[in-house]
Order: C-alpha cells, then structure tokens, then sequence
C-alpha cells in the first residue's frame, strides 16, 4: 500500500485498502479510547481494517479480546499510528517512552480524527502539515442541527455536567432533596449553575433530579428558557442585553452587564450551598466569574465545581486538575471529567466518529470527501468544511463562514416590571394584597389632610401638578439601561433649559434691558440657551458612542418634519387669530416626557433626543406667541438665546474633541 493511499481522487479509496488504527492515549490521566469494540464492529462490517493498540481500551474496561471478537488485529505503538487513518481522543503529543512525537511515527498522507483545538496548537498543525496529513477536528464540527451525531463536545459536556453533580454531591455533607423525618427537618440543598450549554443543562437535570433547588443563569435567553424548562430556577439581572453569540456560545458582555452580574453571584454565594460553572470563550481564558472574597462568604461546607479549569477556570480560587478546601469550601477543578466516566466516554465519543466517517463518505465501496469553500448552512458540506482543518498537509483552518446563515426571531426580553412581579409572586397573596392596601389608604388618608390644611385653592392646584410631574417623572425613568444614565442626565440638563421661559417673560426694554431685573432676565435665558443646545449635541454624541459599523443607517433628520409642522403650525394659527397656547404647551410637555422615556433603552434613545429637541422648541415658541414681543425686545431675546446656543454648542463640540 502506498503512502499517498489517502490522498484526493475523485473515485477515492476502497475501503478494504484502508487501516484504520486506534492508538492507545498517552495524554496524563486519560482513560479514554477513540472506538469501543462497537465501533470496531460497524468500521469492519464497512470493510475497513482495523488495528488496535495492546492495551488501548483497558482503562475503559474494553479489554484486547473484545477487540479480537469483532474483527481487529491487536499491534505495537508504531504500527498502529502507521495506519491510514487515525482515530484518537487527545492530539498527538511527545511520547516519552518512544523517545519521539506521535506525529513522527505517522506515515504521509495519513489521516487523523481526534480532538485538535488548532487555534491553540500551531505548532502541532506545523508537524502534521510536514506528514501531508488530512486532519479532522472532533472539537471544530459544527453546532448544527444535522451535526448533532457527530457533536463530540456536546457528548463529553454531557458527561462532564452529570459528572459534576455526582462529585459535588459525595463532597457536600447532607442529602441534595428535602426531608422531613421523625429526628428532624432537611432543608435540600441550593445549586447555582452559570451557563446554559450542554455541561450546564445536564447539571441541572441531575441536581433537579437528585432533589435539590436548582438555580441557572445564562446571557442567552434561549438557555434560560431551557434551563426553566428543566424545572430550575432561571436568574436574571436587571439589565437588558442580548448574549447570543455564534457556535452555541455565548457572547461577551458589556462592562455594565459584567457588573450587574457580579452583584447577582455575590447575593447567591451566600444563600447557595453548590455551584457549578461552565463558562468558556472559544480561543480564550475563561472569564472570572466569582471572586475570592465572594467564594469565602459561602457558607462553610459548600462545594464549588469549575468544568472550566482547563481553560484557568470561572472561580478565582480554583486550582485546575485539584480538589482542595478553601476556607470550608470545597474546590473541584478536575480537567478530565469525562475521563472519570471512561466507559461511558469512550462508547458515546466512538458513536460519534462511527456516524462522522459515514456521514462525510456516503459510498458503500470507496472512502472519500471533498471539503468545499462555498457551502450552505448547516448542509453536510458544512460539517466536513467545519471539521477538516487541515487537507494534504494546508491547513484550512478557520473554514469560511457559510451562506444563507438563518436569522432567529429576537427573543422579547422581560421589562423590569415583569421581573419584578415573578420576585413578588414568593409572597403570600394575602400579605402582598395587605400590603398594598396599607399603602393606598395611608396616601389617601394624608391627601385628605393636605386638603383640609391647605392655605388656598390655588396651593391645592399646585400640589396637584407637582404631584403627577413627580409620579409620571418616576414611572418614565424608572427602567433606564444603566448604559444609558449618562445620555438620559444630558438630555434631561437640555430640557431643564427651559427655565429660558421664565428669562423670556421678565425680558424688557428695546432693544437692551432697562433695569437690574430686566438684565438678570436677558442672563438667565442665555445660560439657559447653553444648556439646551450644549445638551441636545452632547445627548447626540453619546449615543453615536453606541454605534457600531454593521448598524443600519440612521435617517433621524426626517423627525424635522414633526417638528416644523408643529412649530410652523402654531405660527400659521397665531396669525390667524387663534389662540392654541395651551395645546402648545401640552404637546411640548408630552415630547418631553417621551424625550425621557426614549433614553431609557438603546432603541429608541435617538427618537427620544429628537423628541427632546421638539418639546423645547415647541415650549419656547409658545412661550413667544403668548408674550407677542415687540420686534425690538423680539431681536433681545433672540440675541441672548443664539448666544447662549453658540456657546454651549463650542463647548460640547470641544468637549468631545478631548
């Protein structure tokens, strides 16, 4: 057989022709094997040959026999990495009994099947390229929908999230469900699980299972419906922002979510007694979820498991590979869970190569793919182009993006109010109804006083007005993104330059005040005029802050039009003798109100600044036509506010130049 026996040809190889050889893994504390004697069995029925190493399959109780039965040749080390394919768990590494790499004992234009993580292993991809090798990447296939056989992450997550929940449960010191005996009550015991993906799902099932009180938490609403699904508990922060991201992971967040959602795991660590994290960001260190000082508020007997460790784990005070005490918490950072429950492993990660080589090599007489640049998403050319990272020695890795990606419906996410009421629905129906008729009768009650105490009419009418401002003031910022307070208080200082209208209304004279009052007058509507026009720019470039390149284009100019038919409008009726002053006043007031409510999430925190913009306008206008000034004091007023304008527009323009 020649050494290029796997090379591409459009007829391919016939099966029989083949070897496929199963090494025994080197890597430390690994028991796993690539194919169970099952597996063996459907490669041989194909018509592969098949060669197992000595003792390749013992540490998952598949002893050499099992592999005699079903058809396999049992051989030395060399021999079996000599073959034309080459299914392993682990990447090849330096064999310190051999004296060599496993990648120098493969012959050229071998072909490897196993986990790679080629991102992080260029030197490896370097060796491999020099053997002219044809290497598919267990941990590169595709998180799709027709992929899920061959989904060797999602097999080993699976058992690494069971596996978690059974060593946190033989170290954690009473029983995970809820009993209630003769000798005494037992409280089950609370598990917090970070991250809805395959390892977290899979905890959640076990601990719900086994009784306990299951808590979860994702970025991805996705995961946090699966997670409720599971009967745990989904938590949330009060901060709305979307964490799906691509491959089945997570995104990362903004520095205010990350924030947010540290107040979160610092209140849970110290009503919790499990946690279980499964955070990861591919290609990178995994992100620091809990804190030492937050890992030492947990009560003293809690156990923590980090299925992140490998990649330097989600909890400060993990050691990866070990379990050790940490002020009366137990840490568990094993990186070979999965290894743990060898048997099981091996069989399910075998299934997953067994479907993979059927999948990607269809014909029933000859081995062949083809890894193609122009696929469809989630097609099988898009499982091959995803797993084969390297072809004849060029490395094809990373595999273009794939054409007609499918867009999913934006999930809604849940309004403060609605968080709020699933906090309030743990509370008895009766004490929640008393409370809030407690409430009322004690507000009712002392308006009644107010009004019996009040000094006239028109102090009732006052109160009147302050009180439903201040009340439709609370309710409109009230679930303000805590990115957005920044542009929401300069848009707020803008409006408040309306205190212009009380400069406007003292304003007197000709063309300069007369008087001390009249002065002060023209001053404070300049420095009212600053702020408004200061405001609104600053408000504008705050939230061009928020612009990303892939946004749509923005067509906000179009809100003139609003703005000039109600300005214009106003003008048109006044001439013509009609006295609107009140609609006016009305219509600015509710465009400011919804100048505040606009800034409060990012969608429509432009409508809201445009908004702003016309209920000031708007306001001053009114406030013009009520006054009918003389064209003399007309030209003061006008000259203090385009001062005052131009001022606050250098300021903020030089501000943001810094």
């Amino acid at each position: 057989m020649t050494n290029d026996v796997l090379s591409a040809t459009l007829t391919g190889i016939p099966y029989k022709q083949l070897t496929v050889g199963v090494p025994k893994e080197i890597f430390e504390n690994e028991k796993r094997v690539a194919l169970s004697p099952a597996g063996v069995q459907a490669l041989v029925k194909q018509g592969f040959n098949v060669v197992v190493e000595s003792g390749a399959g013992e540490a998952s109780k598949f002893s050499d026999d099992h592999y005699r039965e079903v058809g396999a040749k049992i051989q030395g080390t060399k021999e079996v990495l000599a073959s034309d394919l080459i299914v392993k768990v682990r990447a090849p590494i330096y064999n310190s009994t051999l004296g060599v790499h496993e990648a120098d004992l493969f012959k050229t234009a071998t072909t490897l099947v196993s986990f790679i993580y080629p991102a992080q292993n260029p030197d490896l991809l370097k060796k491999l390229s020099e053997k002219k090798a044809t290497v598919l990447a267990m941990d590169q296939v595709p998180r799709v929908t027709i992929a899920q056989g061959y989904d060797a992450l999602s097999s080993m997550a699976n058992i690494a999230g069971y596996k978690a929940v059974v060593l946190a449960a033989n170290h954690f010191g009473r029983f995970f469900t809820g009993q209630i005996t003769a000798a005494g009550k037992v409280p089950p015991a609370k598990v917090l699980i970070i991250g809805g993906g395959v390892a977290g799902l899979a905890s959640a099932g076990a601990a719900k299972s086994m009784g306990a009180v299951v808590r979860g938490f994702d970025t991805r609403a996705a995961a946090l419906e699966q997670f409720k699904s599971l009967g745990a508990e989904p938590l949330e922060v009060d901060l709305k922002e979307s964490g799906e991201g691509q491959g089945g992971y997570a995104k990362e967040m903004s520095k205010e979510f990350i924030e947010a959602e540290m107040k979160l795991f610092a209140k849970q660590c110290q009503d919790v007694d499990i946690i279980i994290t499964t955070a990861l960001i591919p290609g990178k260190k995994a992100p620091i979820l809990f804190k030492k000082d937050m890992i030492e508020s947990m009560k003293e007997g809690s156990v923590v498991v980090d299925l992140a460790a490998e990649a330097g784990g989600n909890i400060e005070t993990t050691k990866p590979g070990e379990m050790y005490v940490h002020k009366g918490v137990t840490h568990i950072g094993y990186t070979d869970l999965p290894s743990r429950m060898a048997t099981q492993a091996s069989t399910l990660y075998s299934n997953n190569i067994i479907k993979l080589l059927k999948a990607i090599s269809p014909d029933k007489e000859n081995f062949y793919f083809d890894p193609k640049d122009d696929f469809d998403y989630g097609t099988l050319d898009h499982v091959i182009r995803g797993t084969v990272v390297m072809k004849d020695g060029k490395v094809i890795f990373p595999a273009p993006p794939p054409n007609n990606i499918p867009q999913g419906a934006p999930v809604k996410p849940k309004t403060v109010a609605e968080l709020e009421a699933e906090k309030a629905a743990t509370i008895t129906p009766f004490r929640k109804t008393m409370t809030s008729a407690s409430v009322y009768t004690a507000g009712l009650a002392g308006m009644l006083g107010l009004g019996i105490v009040a000094p006239s009419a028109a102090f009732t009418q006052m109160v009147t007005t302050f009180g439903l401002s201040g009340i439709v003031g609370y309710h409109t910022v009230w679930g303000v993104t805590p990115a957005l307070h920044s542009p929401l208080m300069s848009v707020t200082n803008a409006i408040s330059g309306l205190t212009a209208v009380g400069g406007l209304v003292l304003m007197g004279g000709h063309y300069l005040p007369e008087n001390t009052s009249q002065s002060l007058a023209v001053l404070s509507a300049f420095i009212s005029s600053v702020n408004i026009a200061g405001g609104f720019l600053v408000t504008q470039r705050m939230l061009d802050m928020f612009k990303r390149p892939t946004d749509p284009p923005e067509y906000n100019y179009l809100y003139l039009l609003p703005g000039g038919v109600f300005v214009g409008g106003y003008a048109a009726a006044l001439s013509g003798g009609y006295n609107i002053e009140q609609m006016m006043y009305l219509g600015s007031g509710l465009c400011c109100v919804g100048a505040l409510a606009g800034l409060s999430t990012q969608g429509t925190a432009r409508l809201g600044n445009a908004l702003g913009m016309i209920g000031v306008a708007g306001g001053l206008a009114a406030t013009l036509g009520s006054l009918n000034p003389s064209p003399e004091l007309l030209a003061q007023m006008s000259g203090a506010m385009a001062l005052g304008g131009t001022i606050g527009i250098a300021w903020a323009s030089y501000y943001y130049s810094l």
